[in-house]
């Protein structure tokens, strides 16, 4: 099965065809551009240079939320597009989830973070279980602060938040605190499409039509 992942929710936009769970291509861009400015033509280099064409492609999955807010909009409204005009099966990732499942087999809390503005943080708390990724608690958009108040134990961080946290994590919760190597802090495309084939197959394939970004609290615009 070939699966085009789409990661819109960060600064570093992603775009990937996995093949038979194996990354076969991918286009990841850290620049100063709008997803919009970026995306489709990440997408087309990607499509080529793979010799693959998008009516071959048999699932969509794409980041759905948390993170920008902008930025998620873009990319789900590109693989609902995608996904529509080609009747093939979309299905929504929580980015949370795929950073999280960075770290099977690991005895420690894991708290994916993601920066959030204003202060805050987009997180979850997670632990395996016999080799599964257990989300045991609700998404918040919440002041790292108060998060750091709530944990007792062993912990790894990762996610864009602890660029920005990492300081006050280590005052805080001192030798608790793991910070695991740099490559782990960022969504994985094998690991997007391996939740989107679980999600295929549990049949909670998203509607093309009615998919919406995952943003935990309500925008500004929404706001005003």
């Amino acid at each position: 099965m070939r699966i085009l992942t789409i990661d819109t929710s960060t600064a570093l936009g992603s775009v990937a065809l996995i093949e038979k769970g194996e990354v076969k291509g991918q286009f990841d861009l850290n620049l100063p551009l709008t997803h919009n400015q970026r995306l489709i033509r990440s997408l087309k280099c990607l499509l080529e240079f793979t010799a693959v064409a998008v009516k071959e492609i048999d699932l969509f999955a794409v980041i759905k939320g948390p993170g920008s807010f902008t930025g998620l909009r873009i990319g789900v409204a590109t693989a609902k597009g995608l996904a529509y005009s080609l009747k093939k099966p979309l299905i929504g990732i929580n980015g949370l989830d795929a950073l999280a499942h960075n770290f099977l087999h690991t005895p420690y809390l894991i708290c994916p973070m993601l920066d959030a503005r204003k202060k805050q943080v987009f997180t979850a708390f997670y632990q395996d279980s016999n080799g599964k990724i257990r989300r045991i608690s609700d998404y918040k958009s919440i002041s790292p602060e108060i998060l750091l108040k709530s944990i007792r134990r062993k912990t790894i961080f990762a996610g864009t938040g602890v660029d920005i946290y990492k300081s006050l994590i280590l005052s805080k919760l001192k030798e608790r605190a793991i910070f695991p190597p740099l490559p782990l802090h960022r969504i994985h495309p094998e690991v997007i499409g391996t939740l989107a084939l679980e999600a295929l197959e549990k049949k909670e394939e998203a509607d093309p039509i009615t998919l919406v970004p995952f943003y935990i609290r309500p925008s500004d615009a929404e706001l005003s």
